[in-house]
């Protein structure tokens, strides 16, 4: 979860597109259920308003408001929920 906080206040700072991104190449057996990534993205802040999916790049991708009412597209690491890419 520390890597989580750090990137964040990074990411919130400046904002970065994803295309392209890959997040990891980790088993998916390996990845966090979305349960607890919603629970992480609570924590610090995030209200999720749709579906944790997973993409192409392996990355989860969540609609969340930001703590500014902002509504924001967040690509997530799978294995440790770290913030990796943000829209």
């Amino acid at each position: 979860m520390r890597r989580l906080s750090a990137i964040l206040v990074f990411m919130l700072a400046q904002p970065a597109a994803a295309a392209g991104l890959h997040c990891t190449d980790a088993d998916k057996g390996s990845w966090l259920p979305p349960a607890q990534i919603k629970q992480m993205l609570q924590q610090h802040g995030f209200t999720p308003t749709g579906a944790i999916t997973a993409d192409s790049g392996n990355c989860y991708v969540v609609q969340a408001t930001d703590q500014t009412g902002a509504q924001k597209t967040l690509y997530l690491d799978p294995t440790d929920g770290a913030l990796m890419g943000m829209e």
